[in-house]
């Protein structure tokens, strides 16, 4: 492997963005991106644009194309890869930015890859596609395909053991296997599925909807129930004091009772008393009635009839 270059800019600056005249000058010296895969065209203020290569490689598959003979087609809803045209050999102090073009991202297609490309990386570029529109897309050699920034860091980072697959533009093995076992939907089964993703969400919006029909009357009945509780809470107190007076009440029903006891004693021992008084005075009165000739003459004996 070659020895890695070193881009020089001094220590007055740091983490600086490369712009268009210092990228011309590296690629001039071979440190940036190899000359005959650089196009001026494709170079911006700040940037540059890569471009598809001459590989791809369509999901379900497991055979390259030939990208010079004929372009890429991606069918909707499939995936696809291919290999850049420009091979880059970074400095050691120098990391890339990957961003998606706008074009390609209004057109449905979805850029599949990292975002940052470390410093001494050498070799070239590797990307994934898919295709997330209802037609086919059709990507000829030299399509840009995404847009690179350039930035200088403020130390050389380690040396990094370029793929060997990569190095020299080929697609590494285990993604051509992965590509091969890439499950493609057809359309027509994509479109089922988003509408079976849309009749689930008008069913949980109903669900919602109903959900909201039904806590209503919940919380309504939530407050009648804290009332309920309320008012059950001031009767038990209620109770409780009803208790306390009645509980009073009884001790002096008790002790009326008790007075009332040793009364009715007396009472029934006068009574008692009474009765007997009356019941003389009946005999007395009685016998008199009765027999008033046998009745005592004061002063003298009885007197004697014939």
């Amino acid at each position: 492997m070659a020895s890695q270059p070193k881009l020089d800019l001094g220590t007055e600056k740091k983490f600086r963005l490369l712009t268009r005249a210092l990228i011309q000058e590296l690629v001039d010296e071979r440190k940036l991106i190899v000359a005959d895969t650089f196009a001026p065209s494709s170079l911006k203020e700040t940037s540059y644009d890569v471009r598809i290569g001459r590989k791809g490689i369509l999901g379900g598959e497991g055979s390259e194309i030939n990208l010079a003979e004929k372009p890429l087609i991606i069918e909707a809803g499939c995936y696809a890869g291919i290999i850049s045209y420009e091979k880059l050999h970074l400095p050691l102090n120098i990391s890339a930015h990957i961003g998606s073009k706008r074009k390609l991202s209004y057109e449905g297609v979805i850029l599949l890859t990292g975002s940052i490309i470390d410093p001494g990386y050498e070799g070239y570029l590797l990307f994934g596609l898919y295709n997330a529109t209802s037609r086919k897309v059709v990507l000829p050699t030299k399509t840009k395909i995404c847009t690179v920034t350039f930035t200088q860091i403020d130390h050389d980072a380690e040396p990094i053991a370029p793929d060997a697959d990569l190095l020299v533009g080929d697609f590494p093995g285990d993604f051509i296997n992965k590509m091969a076992n890439t499950e493609v939907l057809p359309w027509a089964r994509i479109s089922d599925e988003v509408k079976q993703i849309q009749r689930l969400t008008k069913d949980i919006l109903d669900l919602k909807a109903q959900y909201n029909d039904v806590l209503k009357p919940i919380q309504d009945l939530t407050k009648n129930v804290d009332k309920v509780s309320l008012d059950v809470s001031l009767l038990s107190e209620s109770v409780k004091t009803l208790r306390t007076v009645v509980g009073d009440h009884e001790k002096d029903l008790r002790d009326v009772g008790t007075k009332i006891g040793r009364y009715g004693l007396l009472v029934n021992i006068a009574w008692g008393i009474v009765l007997i008084v009356i019941s003389i005075s009946l005999t007395l009165l009685f016998t008199r009635v009765i027999f008033p000739d046998h009745s005592p003459v004061k002063g003298g004996p009885p007197v004697q009839t014939k």
